[in-house]
């Protein structure tokens, strides 16, 4: 249990939360505690004194080597439906402007998996495009434009050819391109 929750907590990244712990392996609050309480004696995570995330306790892996190595230890199949979940934990925070680059990430990740697994869901290329629109939106506003060019590109290759919305997203990425 205590690997199956390191590699959950590889999947956020270096830095990680209760609550996307609990909603990534579909597990209880107060047993994935005591698990976190566990491999913090083993020196493996470290509990933060402040949370970024509001009521949420904030961990980091001691090590980025120890984040690796359960990363790469999660079989491909399962590393998508984890992305997944750790979108949709963070899309649950609120605020999606906020996260936009975080969550799109997730959905991009996944996508990409699901391909090389050879799995095409169109629910989650849907989700991966708006949120790559809606990141590439925020990175503009920020006048991040390389960024806003590279999210919107990845957008624009998801989005369907006939799809409402499609000239619009070209024309947002022309403007970000130049």
């Amino acid at each position: 249990e205590e690997k199956l929750l390191l590699q959950d907590a590889a999947v956020v990244g270096k830095v990680f939360w209760l609550g996307a712990l609990e909603r990534i392996g579909r597990r209880d609050r107060r047993e994935a505690e005591l698990f976190l309480h566990s491999l913090e004696r083993k020196e493996f995570v470290r509990r933060e004194r402040r949370s970024t995330v509001g009521e949420e306790s904030q961990y980091v892996f001691s090590h980025l080597l120890v984040g690796d190595v359960a990363y790469s230890q999660i079989p491909r199949a399962a590393r998508s439906e984890k992305h997944q979940g750790a979108a949709e934990w963070i899309e649950s925070l609120g605020r999606s402007e906020d996260h936009a680059e975080m969550v799109a990430h997730h959905y991009l990740t996944a996508l990409d998996l699901d391909r090389a697994a050879g799995v095409e869901s169109e629910e989650l290329k849907t989700r991966a495009r708006l949120q790559l629109r809606e990141a590439g939106s925020r990175a503009f506003a920020l006048t991040a434009f390389p960024a806003a060019r590279r999210f919107y590109g990845a957008a624009v290759e998801l989005w369907p050819a006939d799809e409402e919305g499609r000239a619009d997203l070209l024309f947002r990425f022309a403007r970000a391109a130049h």
